[in-house]
């Protein structure tokens, strides 16, 4: 049970400053920003906004929202702009009572946590994706900045474990708080096919943006045995990114032309979601993936490779089918057996939209999120999540 140690004072709103390099609409990051910015309001903390690069889809989605944004123009940590940028920063925290700032990304750690910690201002970074697939000497700053800040936020198990086992960080330090999805868009209701999968079968699809880690070739050519078997079924992938032309042409080569469908990346990718009957995510590396997790939410039976916060979304055979990375053979019998077998399919998509609806709302991840900021000012006690989850690091 969560035990509160003091409320803020008079009840009102701590007011927090979240960090991110920019707001577009593309990335994880930036949309969990502006997420969590959106939903805090309910639990006590208002949010404030800041990046080096106003503009964009999140930061308009934001100001909309009515929630105080700030432009730090960093244009180069390396740029003598990071002194005045740090003076700004400084007036902005001081001029709204900043409690706590929480940067979300590798640039805002490596200039938002030492100014925090210059002005003795509780912060957090954050890991939300696997460390181990970055530059050593990236890896090496941002174990520096770990010790620089109050907590380490990660959006996984699987990414405090990394932590403790291969940087040596003290489980204490560690704040899991898996993402959150939002309701309102991500269901399962009105599930249609647009007019270019009416006679399909099935479609298996994925959403991504198109990098060289969400391996993608590999559902191509796993792909390739399901629609041998199933001329019918078709292969959705809705993205963009620099993967985007070795896609194409692999499915040019490998005759999938008039089966798989390529859709440019949308502000909206739950009608997409809502057309796919398994969602794939193939990736290499991952934390905790945020298109998985709408997927489920929307009514996709969903298939995942082993490896990061993935085996947290999924439990094999109960709420969608798991493979291990890279391995196609396994991959291509997921499928064939999901397409297949109409009831399996059906009850692992049933099972996996009601796991996300009972345990992964944006909501619920604000509430715990709310109460990180509470633990870093001594307003509260560490709660049993965090309890289970530093046992659970420090067990694996």
């Amino acid at each position: 049970m969560t035990k509160r140690l003091s409320d803020n004072a008079g009840g009102a709103p701590i007011p927090v400053l979240m960090m991110a390099q920019e707001l577009g609409w593309g990335g994880g990051i930036e949309r969990d920003v502006s997420k969590f910015a959106r939903h805090l309001a309910g639990h006590g903390i208002a949010a404030h906004v800041a990046c080096f690069r106003p503009g964009g889809a999140r930061w308009k989605e934001i100001e909309a929202a009515g929630i105080p944004t700030v432009c730090i123009p960093v244009t180069s940590l390396k740029s003598p702009s990071v002194i005045s940028a740090a003076k700004q920063l400084k007036r902005y925290v001081t001029e709204h009572d900043i409690k706590v700032l929480h940067a979300f990304d590798g640039p805002t750690d490596l200039f938002g946590i030492p100014v925090a910690r210059v002005l003795r201002l509780p912060s957090l970074t954050s890991q939300l994706w696997c460390r181990s697939i970055l530059a050593k000497p990236r890896q090496v700053l941002l174990s520096f900045i770990d010790k620089l800040a109050s907590g380490i936020f990660v959006n996984s198990y699987a990414a405090a474990r990394e932590l403790v086992t291969d940087w040596h960080v003290p489980s204490h330090r560690i704040h899991v708080c898996h993402n959150g999805f939002e309701p309102k868009e991500f269901h399962p209701h009105g599930r249609t096919r647009p007019p270019r999968l009416s006679d399909a079968s099935v479609v298996i699809g994925t959403v991504a943006v198109l990098r060289e880690e969400k391996n993608l070739p590999l559902l191509l050519d796993t792909f390739v045995k399901v629609h041998a078997a199933d001329p019918r079924a078709r292969l959705l992938i809705v993205g963009d990114g620099p993967m985007k032309p070795v896609l194409t042409e692999r499915a040019e080569q490998l005759g999938l032309t008039d089966a798989c469908i390529f859709q440019e990346a949308t502000a909206y990718p739950a009608d997409w979601m809502r057309a796919i009957d398994i969602f794939v995510l193939c990736s290499r590396s991952e934390s905790f993936s945020n298109s998985l997790l709408e997927a489920m939410a929307c009514g996709c039976c969903p298939v995942g490779s082993r490896v990061g916060g993935t085996g947290e979304l999924v439990t094999h055979g109960e709420t969608g089918l798991l493979f291990d990375s890279g391995q196609a053979e396994q991959l291509a019998d997921a499928l064939c057996r999901l397409v297949q077998d109409g009831q399996l399919r059906c009850r692992l998509a049933t099972a996996a939209t009601r796991f996300a609806h009972d345990h992964l709302t944006i909501d619920i991840a604000a509430g715990r999120l709310a109460g990180i900021y509470r633990q870093l000012l001594g307003q509260e006690a560490v709660s049993g999540d965090n309890n289970e989850t530093v046992l659970a690091v420090s067990k694996c």
